[in-house]
């Protein structure tokens, strides 16, 4: 048996040191040197019983984490459902100085071997989380312990997940329609009973804006003199806010649609007064007979940023007119327009001059 101090080091972690054996010393000169030990300790750190403990991966997350990426982003809800449905269970509990690689190791072997069944994924029984959905989880637990890291409050030094490789291929998924399938699509939606929806296909077509943009448009947004269209900071994705230079067709539809304007919305749905949520059912009648049953609204997104690359613009332009705030996601449409790709390949053989 033996008497022993138990403290918290610097990092706050819990250590305990022996002081002596019990029959060496009494319980009185026992107690005496654990408080000549602790004070000597307490000199040497004088800032320690100052630092805050450090917290777990639960705390930390739900109160330092999400709060500051819901100020700044919308997808603290997207963060939110990640970490409650696939790294809570493994590392919710246990402190962030505490987090080992091998405990990283250990989420991203069992996240790979998870299987994908029960409700709306039944049909995948049999099947695994994707390779990009584990390393988007593991990006997720990468940056949140970033986040701790860069406050230096918590005596993190090294992120364990640095033991894994988590670069990604941005990929774009969807649709990318010809100008016949725009026109057979543009077709459908005159003969909607919804008679919005012909012109909210033409803005999302002409723009590239996000379905929610323009279906929640006010007309404060718009200035009919510069031809503009100011999305709001609370609007964007990215909560920064962006003014988007709109074509002149679009400009013409604004200003007929504003003659008859009654009320804040651009695009008001006739029972309410509101504006759309989805307007799903008139858009899925409209898609199924122009023969694209599977086509999404998003898709008319992506079919602008090419047609601008096709056209000639420059990258930055359709990152600008995207409202990206990042290049390299807007550069992911540079490998995806075959068009694009043949009128180099032309260019340089005529620049060679070996067909001439």
């Amino acid at each position: 048996m033996t008497y022993v101090i138990v403290y918290r080091d610097e990092a706050q972690k819990q250590r305990q040191e022996k002081l002596a054996d019990v029959g060496a010393v009494s319980a009185h000169a026992a107690r005496a040197l654990g408080k000549a030990r602790l004070t000597e300790l307490h000199n040497r750190h004088p800032t320690r019983s100052r630092r805050p403990t450090c917290p777990t991966m639960d705390r930390f997350f739900y109160d330092k984490f999400l709060p500051a990426v819901r100020a700044s982003s919308r997808s603290h809800e997207t963060h939110a459902s990640i970490y409650r449905n696939h790294v809570r269970m493994a590392l919710g509990g246990r402190r962030l100085d505490e987090i080992s690689q091998e405990d990283i190791l250990h989420l991203h072997e069992n996240l790979c071997a998870t299987p994908v069944a029960g409700g709306k994924w039944k049909k995948r029984s049999g099947e695994y989380l994707a390779a990009t959905t584990v390393k988007r989880i593991m990006i997720l637990v990468r940056h949140i312990l970033n986040t701790a890291i860069s406050s230096r409050r918590y005596g993190i030094l090294d992120n364990p997940t640095h033991v894994l490789q988590l670069k990604t291929v941005r990929s774009v998924k969807g649709k990318f329609l010809t100008r016949t399938q725009l026109q057979a699509l543009t077709a459908a939606a005159a003969e909607s009973q919804n008679a919005n929806l012909l012109d909210i296909l033409k803005v999302l077509a002409s723009t590239g804006l996000r379905r929610d943009n323009v279906l929640k448009m006010q007309w404060r947004w718009f200035n009919a003199e510069r031809g503009t269209l100011e999305v709001p900071m609370e609007e964007d994705k990215a909560k920064k806010g962006f003014i988007l230079h709109l074509a002149a067709g679009v400009v013409d539809l604004l200003r007929q649609r504003q003659q008859d304007a009654d009320g804040l919305w651009v695009f008001p749905n006739p029972q309410t007064g509101q504006p759309y949520h989805s307007c799903y059912n008139a858009w899925d009648t409209i898609r199924r007979k122009a023969g694209m049953p599977n086509l999404r609204m998003h898709d008319l997104r992506h079919t602008f940023a090419s047609m601008m690359l096709d056209s000639g613009a420059d990258i930055v332009d359709v990152q600008h007119a995207l409202a990206h705030t990042q290049l390299k996601t807007t550069a992911v449409y540079l490998h995806l327009t075959e068009s694009r790709k043949r009128t180099h390949a032309n260019a340089a053989a005529q620049a060679t001059g070996v067909f001439a």
